[in-house]
Order: C-alpha cells, then sequence, then structure tokens
C-alpha cells in the first residue's frame, strides 16, 4: 500500500498544474513571461516610493511617464549600467510628478486659468516685467516696471532713466491690489496660492549666466510673501521671486556676485527668505489654514525688506558703480598680462558661471580674460572670496595644454596693444 501510494504521487506534473500550484500563469513559449514580471517590478517599485515619500494621502491620479536610462554592454556575460541606481531614477521620476502637482513652483507664479504653475502665463514674458495682478478670469498679468509705478502715481518713475549713475525704485504692493480684479470662481478666495504681500523693484543691470561681465540686460524683481497649499491640503508658507533673463535663467544668483549694491539686495531678499521661513508650521494639518497673525507677520516681514531695498536705491542714485567698487577693489589692470604669463598653471582657472579664464596673481590681484586672450577686467578679492569660489566649483582648474594656448593668446593680444600705443605716441609727436 504504501509504495502504490508513494508511485501515484511521484507522477509527472502537467506544467500548467505546475504553474496554477505556485501562482504563475503558463507562458506560450513554456518560459515565465520576463517583460511582464520587470514591468510588474518598476510599477510596485514606484508605489512604494510614492507610498514612502508622500503616504497614502498623495498617490497620482493619472498615468504618469517613468524614464529609466541604462547603458547595456554584450559581451560573453550581458551586463547593465547605470549612472544613478535604478530604485534613484524611479524615486526622482516620482517625486518629481508629485512635485510637479502642487500649486506652488519657485520663480513660477500660479495661473488660476490654467490651474497650473507651468504655464506660459506664469513666468515674465520680458526681463523688465513685474507681476501687476490676476485679471478676472484668474490669468497673470505682466507689465512694465514703470507702467506699474505709473499707475500707482510713484513720484520718482523719471529716475529708472537717468543717464547718471545706477537707480532703481521699490514699492510694497497690497494684496487687494494684486486680486481686485479677480472673481471669485477664478480663485480671489482660493488658498491654493494667496499672496500675503509684494515687492516689485528694479531696474538693475545684471550679467546672464554664461556671458561675459560686460554684456548685461536691466532685469526688474518681484518678491512675494505666499501661503499655499501642499497636497495633502497642509499649508506652506515661502518667498517667491519672479525674474528671469531674456534666456529663461533665474536672476537671484546673478544678484550674489555684482557690484556690493548687488550683493546688499541679495542679502536682503535672503534675509526675508529666512525670517518668513521660521513663521513656518512646524508639522502638517491638512485641516487648519495659516494663523491670521502669522499672515500679518509675513507681510511686515516684507515691508521691512521694502524699506531696506528703498534706502539701497537712495544709496545707489549717490554714487556710482566705480565710486563704489574701487575702494574695495584698486583695480589692478595694468599687472594683468604679467601675472597672465608667471601665474603658475594651477593658478590659472576656468569661470564655468561666466565663461572666462581668471588668473591669480600676487597681492590679492585677479585678472579676467577671454578665452581668445583679451583682458576684460582686473580686480583684487581677499583670501575668503577666492576660497569661496574654488570650494563651489565655479573656478576650476585647466589643462596644461589649454593653459599654454591662453598664454599664446594672452601675450598675443598684450603685443598688439602695445603697438597700437606706441603707434598714438608717435602720431602725437609728429
Amino acid at each position: 500500500m504504501e509504495t502504490g501510494s508513494r508511485n501515484k504521487t511521484c507522477e509527472p506534473i502537467p506544467w500548467h498544474r505546475k504553474n496554477r500550484r505556485r501562482g504563475r500563469r503558463p507562458h506560450a513559449s513554456g518560459q515565465p513571461a520576463q517583460g511582464n514580471d520587470l514591468a510588474a517590478q518598476i510599477a510596485e517599485t514606484a508605489r512604494k516610493a510614492v507610498l514612502d515619500l508622500f503616504g497614502p494621502r498623495l498617490i497620482p491620479e493619472n498615468p504618469f511617464l517613468l524614464e529609466i536610462k541604462v547603458t547595456v554592454h554584450p559581451g560573453p556575460v550581458w551586463r547593465a549600467e547605470a549612472e544613478l541606481p535604478v530604485e534613484q531614477q524611479i524615486r526622482a521620476a516620482v517625486r518629481e510628478t508629485v512635485a510637479r502637482a502642487e500649486a506652488y513652483q519657485y520663480g513660477r507664479l500660479y495661473c488660476y486659468r490654467c490651474e497650473s504653475s507651468h504655464c506660459s502665463h506664469s513666468v515674465p514674458p520680458k526681463p523688465s516685467c513685474v507681476f501687476a495682478g490676476y485679471a478676472p478670469t484668474g490669468l497673470p498679468r505682466w507689465e512694465e516696471l514703470p507702467q506699474v509705478l505709473l499707475e500707482l502715481r510713484h513720484p520718482d518713475v523719471e529716475r529708472l532713466y537717468s543717464p547718471r549713475g545706477r537707480h532703481f525704485l521699490t514699492v510694497f504692493l497690497d494684496p487687494e491690489y494684486l486680486k481686485h480684479r479677480q472673481l471669485d470662481v477664478f480663485g480671489r478666495q482660493s488658498k491654493t496660492y494667496d499672496i500675503l504681500g509684494q515687492i516689485v523693484f528694479g531696474f538693475l543691470d545684471l550679467v546672464p549666466p554664461g556671458t561675459t561681465p560686460t554684456k548685461t540686460e536691466r532685469v526688474a524683481i518681484t518678491l512675494q510673501a505666499v501661503e499655499s497649499r501642499r497636497l495633502d491640503g497642509s499649508p506652506r508658507l515661502d518667498v517667491n521671486v519672479l525674474a528671469r533673463f531674456a534666456d529663461g535663467s533665474l536672476v537671484l544668483d546673478s544678484l550674489s556676485d555684482g557690484p556690493a549694491v548687488n550683493r546688499r539686495i541679495f542679502g536682503a531678499i535672503l534675509e526675508a527668505r529666512q525670517r518668513i521661513a521660521a513663521l513656518a508650521p512646524k508639522s502638517s494639518n491638512p485641516r487648519k489654514s495659516l494663523p491670521h497673525d502669522t499672515c500679518l507677520r509675513a507681510q511686515e516681514i516684507l515691508q521691512r525688506a521694502a524699506r531696506t531695498l528703498e534706502h539701497l536705491g537712495r544709496q545707489a542714485a549717490r554714487r556710482t558703480s566705480h565710486a563704489e567698487d574701487r575702494p574695495r577693489e584698486r583695480r589692478p589692470t595694468s599687472k594683468a598680462l604679467q601675472d597672465a604669463l608667471a601665474a603658475s598653471e594651477e593658478k590659472v582657472l576656468s569661470d564655468v558661471y561666466r565663461q572666462t579664464i581668471v588668473v591669480l596673481g600676487p597681492r590679492n590681484r585677479v585678472h579676467v580674460f577671454s578665452h581668445q586672450g583679451r583682458h576684460v577686467t582686473s580686480l583684487v578679492l581677499d583670501a575668503e572670496s577666492v576660497q569661496n569660489r574654488l570650494k563651489r566649483q565655479r573656478w576650476q582648474p585647466m589643462e596644461p595644454e589649454e593653459v599654454r594656448r591662453f598664454r599664446s593668446r594672452a601675450a598675443a593680444h598684450g603685443s598688439e596693444r602695445e603697438g597700437d600705443l606706441s603707434a598714438g605716441q608717435e602720431a602725437t609727436r609728429a
């Protein structure tokens, strides 16, 4: 009996029965469906990433694109490599998908007509434009800064066009001014993107990233204190800076590298952002709005920042850029070529932000050249400023061959300049 029973249980089991017992479905080729398994693994990893990063309340409702980049190396044993691990790529895609659904996006305004911060209406169309309020349908209105100041009857609008020195004006705008045209049905009372106060100021002459210091753009800046909502409904408090160069790049970073007045403006903006960020709720509560006192304090901080910017504007009107920078920099232009030819290779650096070449000379001298070897400017920087640029990898080492070619071009330009000066002196004597 035992033998018969044992033989019966050891009979071959059909493939489809084995698969059913193990929870698998048969495949037409007799092999497991590897492609389906891989897709299921990706979907499961994405699901876990959403739960891990945002919790069950923020699961996206609509399908979203998820791209994974790997490099496959054929050979006796095929292998795949990814610059970023596949799981991290999936988590990054999930994070971006959920983040794009939030109304607040740094550097972009929320458009109530399109119900998005990613439409063409959410950014200023030109560097000289500021946010002038919402239209009745919730469409953002962007106006030239002088036009907004004229609407407000600002007494000093003509200063924006003064040929002498550097002038910029600042004005604080009450939230009611920005919403008085907006209809309730198009977001006037909405907390999706609620502007608590706004500053507009300009014009500033700033250098866009990747251009030489001589190429500037006139820029106006909009600074907003904003209460908005996360996807789970909890409130958040931010300072949004709305300003872009003609190529679409953000303006704020360029303020930190410019003349002294620009750096003070940058500091005033950072201080306002830090103080308003400190008012933000420490924990999420989807059922509560920000307390009224918190909103008032955020508005007061912005008004204080406006007074600081007004003061800086008056200072800029009293002194030109050269008068402001000369005591600090004492530009040593006469030593530029000499230092460029004598500097060791590790002191000839590439400025990846300005797309120029920087030479570190003796006595804190710093010389800036174009890649063609033409001298652009010279200045004196303290050791801390130099180390700061090196630490941020804005100034990076160059290959020895690149340094050699640069020196040749700089020497050639120096010879041409000396020849021009000699010819001019001989002509003067004649």
